[in-house]
């Protein structure tokens, strides 16, 4: 009985134990009953890399890195051992990238296979190393080419502020204030007369409406315009006005001789004589034309049948006798 129940104890304890070995394989992601390869690649730095970090081909995992220690004595590259499962063959010129598995920065290796291959590797062969900076790196790259136009705006900056300084003193400041309250006196100003800004304006599009109707007779008013201007540019213009100017002068001339008594008209309007003489001549008609209202008969003798007057009929019939 005593050796049955050891037997059993011990059944019990190596199950146990499998059974714990194969949790935790479980757990790390381990298989143990399939073959894997082992493949090595050669890193100056591994950003947190860590042993049992996942090794992916195309997103999907195909292995773990089994070890990571340095590569020789010098310490400045770093050794990366990998397993991958035998169903996956790794061809020649793959590359070992150590990338970002997710946002919070844990590390993997991603497995990138070329277009154009010639074999693949074996088991423990060395692959292509490379690896995808950090959040910091990823943020230095994006920054760094910005430094100098960063550099450059700042200083530029610093220009206009050290202007709008000089600008906004208290002169300005108060230029500006007082503009500014021309500006809102304005505004209201529009806004008062903002009926007769529309009159105007109702206006100014009349008279574009007229001035469209009346196209044709603008065009034909320009067509004379131009005819006339035509003509006056083949007019002798000049030589007109320098007869005007000698006639001037001839009658400047003319006036001067009368104002100066010389020739017969100056003597006319410049001598009382022939104003007395009229003035005479005058008195004297007008007591003849009194004369002749007076007695008529003195000075005319007519006969409305063409006979004589009667007077000298008699006269002559007396005389007869």
């Amino acid at each position: 009985m005593e050796k049955r129940t050891l037997i059993k104890i011990g059944i019990v304890a190596v199950l146990s134990l499998s059974l714990l070995i194969w949790g935790l394989s479980f757990l790390k992601g381990e298989k143990l009953f399939s073959t894997e390869n082992e493949y090595i690649a050669i890193y100056d730095k591994i950003d947190g890399l860590q042993e049992s970090n996942p090794v992916t081909l195309s997103g999907f995992k195909i292995g773990k890195v089994s070890s990571v220690d340095f590569a020789g004595d010098d310490k400045m590259s770093i050794a990366v051992k990998m397993h991958i499962v035998n169903d996956f063959a790794i061809p020649k010129g793959t590359i070992a990238k150590i990338v970002n598995m997710d946002i919070m920065g844990t590390k993997g290796i991603e497995i990138i296979c070329p277009q154009k291959y010639d074999g693949y590797h074996t088991n423990g062969d060395t692959l292509k190393a490379s690896r995808e900076g950090g959040i910091l790196d990823q943020m230095l790259e994006l920054v760094l080419p910005m430094k100098d136009d960063l550099v450059g705006f700042l200083s530029a900056s610093d220009s206009v502020m050290h202007s709008l300084n000089q600008l906004l003193n208290e002169q300005n400041r108060n230029n500006i204030g007082a503009s500014l309250g021309n500006l809102r006196n304005l505004t209201a100003h529009l806004s008062q007369n903002s009926h007769r800004i529309d009159s105007v304006m109702r206006n100014i599009t009349k008279l574009s409406q007229t001035v469209g109707q009346n196209t044709d007779n603008i065009n034909r008013a320009i067509n004379n315009f131009a005819a006339v201007s035509d003509t006056l540019s083949h007019l002798n213009l000049n030589q007109a006005i320098n007869d005007a100017q000698q006639s001037l002068e001839q009658l400047n001339t003319l006036l001067n001789n009368i104002n100066n008594g010389n020739g017969s008209v100056s003597k006319i309007i410049r001598s009382d004589s022939i104003y007395n003489s009229l003035e005479r001549a005058s008195a004297q008609l007008d007591l003849i034309l009194n004369e002749f209202e007076k007695n008529p008969k003195k000075y005319i003798n007519f006969s409305v049948f063409g006979g004589k007057d009667k007077s000298e009929k008699k006269k002559n019939k007396n005389q007869n006798k």
